[in-house]
């Protein structure tokens, strides 16, 4: 995350790529209302390590909660196999609406927390219930019950200390430009460092 935090969002406004002082990391304020957002309907992007060692991406609904990343995977699901064999793994959300832009990226620890099991008693429903309200609808909810019977597990993707990048707004970072070629960006970069 960015700068100074103080627990609240800040308006965004930018009308043209490249604006002066727009673009950047985003608060923490800002991040929780992205990734939590009820309207929010972009997917997370899971890159996991094949057991030959390819990488491997699957896009999947998510669920933010409680500082992780949640998903729910089918029985036969080779990413939660690949997750079970080598928890490392990372994400990717993006929001492409210009001018927002909205993106976080993290690397993961992946916990196995359910599964498979059904939907009765399962700590997967619930997770899943929200996601797909928030995806399909209003009736997304019902809309899983006649896949109760099937098998899934409960994902908990956790960032790891540190490793949290966002970004809003349609420019580039300062550390993409030599010295004297965004002097708009370095003047706002002293005494932050």
């Amino acid at each position: 995350m960015s700068g100074e935090d103080s627990g609240e969002s800040r308006e965004f406004r930018q009308e043209h790529f490249y604006e002066e002082g727009v673009a950047g990391g985003m608060l923490r304020a800002e991040v929780e209302e992205f990734l939590a957002s009820e309207g929010g309907v972009w997917l997370l992007k899971l890159a996991t390590l094949k057991e030959d060692g390819w990488p491997m991406i699957v896009p999947l609904w998510y669920q933010w909660s409680g500082g992780s990343f949640w998903v729910v995977g089918r029985k036969r699901s080779t990413w939660v196999e690949d997750l079970k064999r080598e928890p490392r793994c990372s994400i990717c959300i993006e929001e492409i609406a210009h001018p927002r832009i909205r993106k976080v990226l993290a690397q993961c620890v992946a916990e196995v927390v359910e599964g498979p099991s059904v939907a009765e008693n399962s700590a997967w429903l619930p997770v899943a219930e929200e996601m797909a309200c928030r995806y399909a609808g209003p009736d997304g909810a019902e809309q899983l019950v006649p896949s109760y019977g099937w098998e899934r597990y409960l994902v908990k993707l956790t960032p790891r200390h540190g490793s949290l990048t966002t970004w809003q707004g349609a420019d580039w970072a300062l550390r993409y430009f030599d010295a004297g070629q965004r002097p708009d960006l370095e003047s706002g970069s002293q005494g932050s460092g």
